[in-house]
């Protein structure tokens, strides 16, 4: 083929473009280009869509970024503390990494998860009963409410007068008059009268109750007989039972024992009455020289020994009282010694107290 001439220096040689298109460099180039005019026109494009800033406007701006506070610390001063907090925050890691934990473990208890349900389930058990014994407080305590609102107004009874205790020697030679005060009841005992009959039904029948071997000149009764006689007797009267009592099982005395039978004796109302056998007894004990008035009063029967108490201060005659604490009178029988077990003495009981005398009998 025949070599082509070169007609000039008119045309251009295109041959180093080419070697440039068709390496590696050569793209890349052509690449930068391409992105260089995009970003042209994305800028174009942008500034041409801003809105357009006046004079004035643009003044305000810089206003309002003066007064902006500057920053507190500068991103190099930042950087430095968060360095300096790194290491510090290392050393910390070091030395609780070094901390023994030995001794505390032990004193430490560790429970495992069965452990703590059990102790849950008792203390919802134990909170449980609590809450229904506090509702039964509540409910105790409502129903309290209840009845405090419906009891009446306390009413208090009228006063009473009774008089101040002014004790007194005791006349010489002086009879007392015993009188009961019991269940609401005044009576005159008669002391005499039936310690006669109770005695007269002892002798009669003394040779059944005597001990086996007794000597004759220091008889000693069997109690239990004594005592299994008397329950079947009768003796005494409407208002009045004469038996007889053995008050302890070592005790060798025999009691008489005389009971307020129902009806017997005379009420707070009767005795008031003038006319009532307890105010014609106390004015004929009065006329009697010597005579005084002993009350034994039990305790449920205040009211009407004061009733009676101040008829005998009206009349005048020396009264002796007394709180009983039965509701019954008793005497001593006389002579009449009991059958019972010796008492061992006790090698470890303390000495006896000295004795001390009882006060003087007096009248009030």
């Amino acid at each position: 083929m025949a070599k082509r001439k070169n007609s000039g220096g008119s045309e251009t040689n295109l041959d180093s473009l080419m070697d440039a298109v068709t390496n590696v460099v050569g793209v890349l180039m052509i690449v930068l280009v391409l992105v260089a005019l995009n970003v042209a026109r994305t800028m174009e494009k942008i500034l041409s869509d801003l809105p357009p800033v006046t004079e004035v406007q643009l003044e305000e701006l810089k206003k309002k970024l003066e007064k902006l506070p500057p920053p507190v610390k500068k991103p190099d001063d930042v950087k430095k503390e968060i360095d300096l907090n790194k290491d510090l925050v290392a050393k910390l890691r070091e030395q609780i990494n070094s901390i023994d934990l030995t001794d505390m473990q032990k004193k430490v208890k560790f429970m495992d998860l069965a452990e703590i349900q059990k102790r849950t389930e008792k203390a919802t058990k134990d909170r449980d009963a609590a809450k229904a014994a506090l509702d039964k407080l509540f409910a105790e305590v409502d129903r309290l409410k209840k009845a405090l609102d419906d009891t009446p107004v306390y009413q208090p009874p009228p006063p009473k007068f009774v008089r101040i205790p002014n004790p007194r020697p005791m006349p010489e030679n002086a009879v007392k008059e015993q009188f009961l005060v019991s269940k609401g009841r005044v009576i005159y005992l008669n002391e005499q009268q039936f310690l006669s009959a109770v005695m007269a039904e002892f002798e009669k029948n003394k040779k059944d109750f005597l001990k086996p071997g007794s000597p004759p000149d220091k008889p000693v009764y069997l109690p239990a007989k004594v005592l299994e006689h008397f329950s079947r007797a009768r003796i005494g009267d409407r208002t009045l039972a004469a038996t007889v009592e053995q008050t302890a099982p070592t005790s060798a005395a025999l009691f008489m024992k005389l009971s307020l039978l129902d009806g017997g004796g005379e009420d707070v109302t009767q005795v008031r009455n003038p006319a009532s056998f307890y105010q014609r007894a106390v004015r004929k004990f009065k006329s009697e020289p010597g005579k005084v008035i002993s009350f034994s009063v039990f305790q449920d029967s205040v009211e009407a020994y004061l009733e009676a108490r101040n008829v005998a201060d009206v009349v005048g005659i020396p009264v002796v009282w007394q709180i009983s604490p039965v509701e019954y009178h008793r005497v001593r029988m006389p002579g009449i010694v009991l059958d019972v077990p010796p008492t061992k003495p006790n090698p470890n009981a303390p000495a006896a107290p000295p004795e001390i005398k009882p006060p003087k009998e007096q009248i009030d």
